[in-house]
């Protein structure tokens, strides 16, 4: 007759998680920025070129409703946000937040509006030129609150139109 004998591996792993040791939250964060530092050249020329994308796509608009327009720009301005804090710009991806919900309100209720399309990609164009010349705090506030309520203004008719 055979024994079944059970093994039970020590896994290194688990063993290494109870071990104290290891890099502390603070270190973590300071060698984090020290990556983003590196990366921050190469974030500048990733907005400036998301910016320049969303600029000549918003140059083809048409002039009637074009729902395939809309989500070009939208897809544009998705697949910047994170840059602008990766470059030291988080209002940059704040714009193209707003941008988004803007054409997403516009989608939603089949309105053509370029004007309000036109602030948000200008105000992207200063945002991205403003890193360079290092806009205040204050302005840029300002501007970020203009964009929300223009943003507003349009999801408040996509409610209205829904209710």
């Amino acid at each position: 007759m055979s024994s079944v004998r059970y093994v039970f591996p020590k896994l290194r792993l688990a063993s290494q998680l109870r071990e104290a040791g290891g890099l502390t939250v603070a270190d973590a964060v300071v060698a984090a920025q020290e990556n983003l530092e590196i990366l921050r050249p190469q974030g500048l020329t990733a907005l400036q070129a998301a910016v320049s994308d969303a600029t000549e796509c918003f140059k083809r608009f048409p002039a009637t409703y074009d729902d395939a327009a809309l989500q070009e720009l939208y897809a544009i301005s998705a697949r910047a946000v994170g840059i602008g804090a990766i470059c030291g710009a988080p209002a940059a991806d704040t714009a193209f937040i707003s941008l988004c919900a803007l054409l997403d309100h516009l989608s939603t209720s089949r309105r053509w509006d370029p004007q309000p399309v036109s602030v948000h990609v200008q105000t992207l164009q200063l945002l991205a030129a403003g890193i360079r010349q290092k806009l205040d705090a204050k302005a840029i506030n300002q501007i970020l609150a203009g964009l929300q309520k223009v943003t507003g203004r349009y999801s408040g008719q996509v409610a209205a139109a829904a209710g």
